[in-house]
């Protein structure tokens, strides 16, 4: 399954507009706004159609499920094509690893209403959690899905980079700061970003925090509530090492003339391929360099073509790009 899909739901007094462009999307946000409301909407349309009072558009010929407990969903995830699947939180084997490996594999893109968000056997995308925001209308209401994090420019002012990473991005990270006064250490994996983090807020004044955006929703909140409580901690949350890297010039100029792989991924990442976007660009980056550049991009270990001051260069300006924050909104001054 690929693209933006596009799904309006609407009955007598309310509407919701959703955009989907990854497998997985979650919605956050506190009791009443809206969520469990949405999947009773679209469970109700399933079952009685137009006598539910809901009407449902989608601008694809995707089909709709919503899952509950008692659906048989080792059935369902193995014989859907091109579903998009919503799951309320109080589906109790929505937290099983089980369902969640499952959920890799079927051909679908899954909605899922969670207030904590914690799957860590699903590597969603911080860009993948969302927020409902309802505006009144007379006296009926118009829900739309949001971005809950977004990048937001910075200055990279740290004496320590703390990496998710403890592979080729590590090297890489090493090789272009290292020698500008700026410790690089490797957390070693996503899971353990938020202890290395609070272990070494005592050592250092200046941190910034840098995971892979694609796979780090089910992590973020705790990492960037840490940093607010902190202060003086920037996070940084590229797509992956991947991305940055393919967004360099001698790697781009191998891409498609308008650069749709980077700027509109949902129109080629798989998502029966591809659990996330960064597979994607890790499959799409080997691939580049072995028909290119007479080798083929290892994650384990960084090929020296990329250890050069050009390149170094490049990429710290596209890192220092993807700096993020929890979004505000208006009502949020308030």
């Amino acid at each position: 399954m690929k693209g933006k899909h596009i799904i309006s739901v609407t009955s007598r007094k309310s509407s919701y507009r959703l955009e989907l462009e990854r497998k997985i999307s979650v919605l956050k946000g506190n009791s009443g706004t809206g969520k469990s409301s949405l999947i009773r909407l679209i469970s109700e349309y399933l079952e009685y159609g137009k006598q539910s009072g809901v009407k449902i558009s989608i601008d694809s010929s995707a089909t709709l499920v919503v899952l509950t407990n008692s659906s048989d969903w080792i059935q369902i995830l193995s014989s859907i094509h091109d579903t998009v699947l919503f799951i309320d939180e109080d589906v109790r084997y929505l937290y099983s690893e089980g369902f969640q490996r499952e959920l890799w594999k079927a051909d679908c893109y899954a909605v899922i209403v969670s207030r904590s968000g914690m799957f860590t056997a699903i590597p969603y995308s911080v860009f993948g959690v969302y927020e409902l925001v309802t505006e009144k209308k007379g006296i009926n209401t118009a829900t739309g899905m949001y971005h809950l994090y977004e990048e937001k420019h910075d200055q990279g002012d740290f004496n320590l980079l703390l990496t998710e990473d403890s592979n080729s991005g590590f090297e890489m990270a090493q090789y272009a700061f290292e020698g500008d006064c700026t410790e690089v250490v490797s957390a070693g994996g996503n899971a353990s970003v938020l202890t290395c983090f609070q272990k070494l807020s005592k050592s250092y004044d200046r941190i910034c925090v840098n995971v892979d955006g694609a796979a780090f929703g089910a992590f973020i909140e705790p990492v960037l509530k840490f940093a607010e409580l902190r202060g003086n901690t920037r996070v940084l949350a590229p797509e992956s090492f991947e991305y940055v890297l393919l967004n360099t010039r001698e790697i781009r100029k191998h891409l498609s003339q308008n650069l749709g792989e980077l700027t509109r991924t949902f129109d080629y990442c798989d998502s029966q391929q591809f659990v996330s976007w960064e597979q994607y660009y890790e499959e799409l980056l080997k691939q580049v360099t072995s028909e290119h550049l007479d080798f083929t991009y290892n994650k384990r270990k960084l090929n020296k073509w990329f250890l050069n001051e050009n390149c170094a260069e490049q990429y710290i300006d596209i890192l220092l790009k993807c700096f993020i924050t929890r979004c505000v909104r208006l009502d949020d001054t308030k």
